[in-house]
């Protein structure tokens, strides 16, 4: 009866010699899709290269769309200005852009200004000081005149001692340097809290940007000491396994119990909620790993003879150990390429221009032009012909101001192709990886004697599975790919629905992202199985996921306390080895006075030693996983005897008592 619910089990066969060599392409339908479509998102690049500037996105561009420093009437001008920078902190900023003047300038201002009537500056001071986004004259311009322009949003009312970021004028003035000065524009008590957090942000900014420079040399020595450490933990594992695995749960019951007290006593000493959040967090995470291992110290036993035998494949064949970094590097090709192509499709549009004439203005345009208010114009017709009757001279308050940018129709449909194209390549990459690692596991695992093993494991793996099964792979890589644009959508529109405060739409909406989420989780552990199957049978993909659940299935009780035990023990080695080296930077620079926050080395060897430890902990866990399937076969086709003898080890064989 469960042999009719789970399939039936594997039949011995004695032509069975490992991973099937005679195989046939599989998938292929879905390999022709992914392929059509990677063409279409290599021709969305090309159109993407060949009409976009990002320039736009990246040179600042002042109110008439002029790139400052790039564009001939603003070439010796590279630095923009904003009259009110309060507006570009609005939420529909990042997307309209800051409702206010901007100006680009020869140099940032080097001193605070802020227009009034009763201001106490000379007017030849004044008239110098006053930044308009038009170019006028204000040698002849008398208080009151100066003052029209500005209420017409012409020139800046006010604008503070700013650094250059970006090519933007950011403010790095203190509010108390002006804080007395007559003020009559509202606008500045919002401005109050816009300089006081950019000022304390670049700060920070600039103390940490020092802080790396200084610590660069030895972040990266700690780093590379941890990356050393983790080889040899991988390496010593092939003989130390039960030892080392119950050193790193001390280790790691140790690290959580000091940073519990470290965090507890730095909280009572400096205050702080923050500390103590995280003080009775690694509090609760020491808890759990202490009940975990005091009931299934048994289990983590059996558990290490499968870390030693995946330990034993990884020595074997030592070209499996850096193989990872391929994946990392074609991942981080895939991103860059997409990040590039969502930059240029973004620049992509066409800009409205219209005609603005003031009421009190002179300005006159040749009658053939056709110009009237709010009409189409072009900003270089205007500037050549238009100009103010009254003075002979080029228009000041009237003009030829850019209105908006409009994006093709078909933008939208373009990023969505990147996008989606994106997320499918990356993700078919990770499964790439995983299923050269684990034909290369299998054919070292079905060897049954290890010395025979192939020199060239790791290359027949590749060619095999470039050969025949890119289009599992496709398969596999595009339901992944279908489960996260699910969730993302769903995050965008939790974004949406907080604007409408409904509890009750937004608590459905979270039960829908944790489903998905889990969903998501469930379909790659599925896929990482079906890798596996089809490196070793050479099947489609939705038969390779059916054989790999059912064998798992008939064997769930070893899967439960035995495979996840592995990944668990494999867990808490990177977060002892990343946790080590945390502390080791923390002591080495806590007492520095050369440095101005500690915790930049500290964030940089964390992530730096975790993602190194991963490369390394990924391998392993893909033998585990791979060496664990073969074993449950091999457990269903042979005895024992010497007709039909196992090929997994004698200490593995253990685990058939249990």
């Amino acid at each position: 009866m469960e042999d009719e619910k789970h399939g039936k089990k594997c039949e011995y066969d004695p032509r069975w010699n490992g991973p099937l060599k005679g195989r046939s392409c599989t998938d292929c339908f879905c390999l022709i899709i992914f392929l059509a479509f990677m063409a279409g998102w290599a021709a969305v690049g090309y159109y993407a290269l060949s009409h976009g500037d990002t320039n736009r996105l990246l040179v600042p561009t002042d109110s008439e769309g002029r790139k400052c420093g790039v564009d001939s009437e603003v070439l010796d001008r590279p630095y923009l200005i904003f009259f009110d920078l309060t507006t570009c902190l609005t939420a529909s900023a990042p997307y309209s852009g800051c409702d206010t003047p901007q100006v680009c300038l020869k140099e940032c201002p080097k001193s605070n200004y802020i227009f009034s009537l009763n201001s106490t500056l000379p007017i030849e001071e004044l008239r110098n000081v006053t930044i308009c986004k038009i170019d006028v004259d204000l040698s002849s311009k008398n208080l009151t005149e100066i003052e029209n322009y500005i209420l017409k949003n012409k020139c800046a009312s006010w604008y503070l001692r700013s650094t250059s970021i970006t090519g933007r004028c950011i403010p790095v003035t203190i509010w108390d340097e002006f804080v007395n000065m007559t003020i009559d524009n509202e606008k500045l008590s919002q401005a109050k809290g816009v300089v006081e957090v950019l000022a304390t942000a670049q700060t920070i900014l600039l103390n940490a940007y020092d802080d790396l420079l200084f610590t660069w040399k030895t972040t990266l020595v700690i780093i590379a000491i941890s990356g050393a450490l983790s080889l040899s933990y991988i390496v010593l594992l092939r003989w130390l396994a039960t030892p080392f695995a119950f050193l790193t749960i001390l280790g790691v019951l140790g690290l959580f119990g000091y940073t519990t007290y470290a965090s507890y006593t730095y909280y009572s000493e400096n205050g702080g909620l923050g500390w103590i959040i995280f003080s009775i967090l690694c509090g609760v995470i020491l808890v759990i790993i202490l009940v975990v291992v005091i009931f299934l110290r048994s289990r983590i036993y059996l558990a290490c003879q499968l870390i030693k035998e995946a330990s034993k494949a990884m020595t074997s064949i030592l070209s499996s150990l850096i193989f990872p970094i391929i994946p990392w590097i074609l991942h981080l090709l895939v991103l860059a390429y997409t990040v590039a192509g969502g930059f240029y499709l973004a620049s992509i549009g066409i800009r409205n221009y219209a005609v603005q004439f003031e009421n009190d203005d002179s300005c006159v345009c040749p009658d053939n032009l056709g110009y009237t208010n709010n009409s189409v114009c072009v900003p270089d017709v205007f500037t050549a012909n238009c100009y103010d009757s009254a003075t002979n001279s080029p228009c000041t308050s009237s003009g030829c101001h850019l209105i908006s940018t409009d994006n093709p129709w078909y933008i939208n449909y373009l990023h969505a192709i990147n996008v989606v194209a994106g997320f499918w390549l990356f993700f078919f990459v990770s499964a790439l990886g995983e299923m050269i690692l684990a034909g290369t596991f299998a054919t070292w695992y079905w060897t049954y004697r290890k010395e025979d093993v192939p020199f060239f494991t790791m290359s027949i793996s590749i060619w095999r599975t470039i050969r025949y099964h890119l289009g599992t792979l496709a398969f596999g890589s595009l339901i992944i790919t279908i489960c996260r644009l699910i969730r993302l959508l769903l995050e965008s529109i939790d974004a949406k629905l907080k604007e409408y405060n409904n509890k009750l739409a937004r608590g459905c909406l979270k039960c829908c992202k944790c489903c998905f989420w889990l969903l998501e989780s469930f379909l790659k552990f599925i896929n990482r199985n079906a890798y596996i199957m089809c490196a070793i049978h050479g099947k489609n993909f939705f038969p390779s996921a059916r054989d790999a659940f059912n064998l798992l299935m008939r064997n769930i009780i070893r899967v439960a306390v035995l495979d996840k035990i592995t990944d668990w023990i494999l867990l808490l080695g990177k977060i002892l080895i990343t946790g080590l080296f945390i502390w080791i930077t923390w002591w080495y620079y806590q007492d520095s006075k050369e440095i101005n926050y500690w915790a930049v080395p500290i964030l940089l060897v964390g992530v730096g030693s975790f993602l190194i430890s991963t490369v390394f902990f990924t391998v392993h866990s893909a033998a585990v996983d791979t060496i664990f399937l073969c074993f449950l076969e091999d457990c269903e086709r042979n005895d024992g005897s010497s007709s039909r003898p196992y090929y997994m080890s004698k200490r593995l064989m253990k685990l058939l008592r249990r």
